[in-house]
């Protein structure tokens, strides 16, 4: 039969082994935020092109910026990749 010392150290080498893995998912997540970000942005700032005003040309500018930075964060996501649990 377990003891309850023996419970709380399995259950706390469990935490330590999702604690460890913690990383690579954020890292995985981020990865996926960005690449569906770069694929979804352009259908918002391509129409703002179109219209004549200051503060469309300053929204785009900034868009452009994300979206270079999400097209660098995003392009090694693989779409196809299940996250090991």
């Amino acid at each position: 039969m377990e003891t309850t010392i023996q419970r709380s150290v399995s259950r706390s080498r469990a935490a330590v082994g999702r604690l460890r893995r913690l990383p690579a998912l954020v890292g995985t997540v981020l990865r996926a935020v960005a690449f569906w970000l770069a694929v979804v942005l352009p259908i918002v700032y391509l129409p703002l092109l179109f219209v004549e005003a200051v503060w469309a040309t300053s929204i785009v500018s900034a868009m452009l910026v994300v979206h270079v930075a999400a097209v660098l964060v995003g392009s090694k996501y693989e779409p196809g990749s299940v996250i090991q649990r």
